[in-house]
């Protein structure tokens, strides 16, 4: 009996983890992507013997749908420190787990510039989160700085430390995104921390696309439209298809949909991540540094070559700065400098840039405004269907967990 054919559109993390799934259960299919890579928004470019993400990225090790489909030891992962560095009233200031890093949570204990009472809601927050595990649907519909509000904590604790750890995961620093998305990402910092891929975030979808059947990919391969049980490519070819899946970010879906199937997505969140190199000394832990006094232009750092020393050359650091946004200047390499220099010494007047990378599509907005009570259906119409993490939480665990869920759809169509 023959199989029906299956066509995924795009080959981020959404349509690779439907394609994993659909291999899993002997279904052929085919992916079209139309970069000359996979992975979406999750790549790495090697720029003068450094590795750089397009834009800073990090994995949740407490992901549960990563933890499920990725091989953790294969990415030889980094973890980072698990606090941050706040620079705020002129100096750095360190915040620190109690868990993980007891020590310097004594330490912090003892600066002030967030309030004691502060320090002690954290914990209680801790103990809120610690049954989360996914998107937290029990919560009543509210913004982020309104629970952290209502929670207690004070301006100076939201100011200094959530808004700008939160607001460089939601790149948005006004914390509007949802009280239930941030819960799950606080429960999740929580229970595993950030840690980066040795060799890159690229490492992530090459992992998943390495384990496809051969021949079921093909790159370079842009969709110009689709129609009923028809793929129509940029080079004219068509292909048949019974079910098709859309795994492409939200803007495309829309565009390649009839308007009656989408609403016009909000205009999407964006992010600018400047790196530079040094052979200066640099501080040792591999912390996140933070804009606690919200002037800008950098709301978070990192010297990713105290976690990965592989993403550069020897002797050599690696430094990532990113903004929330997409400003245009020309000063802007020399603003970042001296931004910089106030958090880590005048020598960073000297450090040389390497690349400057402009994400205007980094995150789709809607979804982590409303949540609501659950992902977007991943069948649109028969033999159509959707993914990505527009469609279920903004993350990467989202985004692998609604491939999943897509190809549960196909396979359930198929019987």
């Amino acid at each position: 009996m023959k199989q029906p054919a299956i066509v995924i559109i795009g080959a981020g993390l959404a349509g690779l983890s439907c394609a994993r799934w659909l291999a899993r259960a002997g279904r052929p299919f085919q992916v079209l992507e139309a970069g000359d890579a996979v992975g979406g928004r999750v790549r790495s470019d090697g720029v003068d013997g450094f590795l750089l993400d397009r834009g800073f990225q990090v994995l949740l090790t407490a992901y549960p749908e990563a933890r499920r489909v990725l091989d953790f030891d294969g990415l030889h992962l980094r973890q980072l420190y698990r606090g941050a560095d706040v620079f705020c009233q002129g100096r750095l200031h360190r915040l620190a787990d109690p868990f993980h890093h007891p020590v310097d949570a004594v330490r912090s204990l003892m600066d002030d510039f967030i309030p004691w009472m502060d320090k002690w809601r954290t914990l209680i927050l801790w103990k809120e989160a610690a049954a989360t595990f996914a998107v937290e649907r029990r919560l009543p519909e509210m913004r982020t700085e309104d629970y952290l509000r209502d929670f207690g904590f004070s301006p100076e604790t939201i100011d200094r430390f959530f808004r700008p750890f939160f607001g460089g995961v939601f790149l948005e620093k006004d914390l509007r995104t949802s009280a239930r998305i941030f819960l799950f990402l606080y429960s999740m910092f929580q229970k595993g921390g950030a840690a980066i891929p040795a060799h890159g975030m690229q490492a992530i979808p090459d992992q998943l696309a390495v384990a496809l059947p051969p021949g079921s990919l093909r790159l370079n391969c842009p969709v110009a439209a689709i129609q009923p049980g028809r793929v129509i490519l940029e080079s004219g070819e068509q292909i048949l298809a019974d079910h098709i899946i859309l795994a492409v970010a939200e803007e495309a879906a829309f565009h390649l949909l009839p308007p009656s199937m989408m609403e016009k997505p909000k205009p999407p969140r964006s992010t600018t991540c400047l790196y530079f190199t040094t052979t200066d000394p640099m501080p040792g832990r591999p912390i996140l540094y933070l804009d606690g006094e919200n002037r800008g232009p950098v709301n978070n750092a990192c010297v990713l070559t105290q976690a990965c020393p592989e993403r550069a050359p020897q002797g050599h650091h690696l430094i990532s700065t990113s903004i929330i946004g997409a400003p245009c200047s020309n000063e802007l390499e020399d603003v970042v400098r001296e931004q910089m220099a106030r958090w880590f010494g005048p020598g960073a007047r000297r450090w040389r840039h390497l690349r400057t990378y402009q994400i205007r599509q980094a995150q789709p907005e809607g979804r982590q405004l409303h949540p609501g009570d659950g992902p977007l259906p991943a069948l649109l119409a028969p033999g159509l269907y959707r993914c990505g993490d527009y469609v279920e939480d903004v993350s990467i665990n989202g985004a692998l967990l609604s491939g999943h869920r897509a190809a549960e759809a196909v396979l359930e169509a198929i019987g």
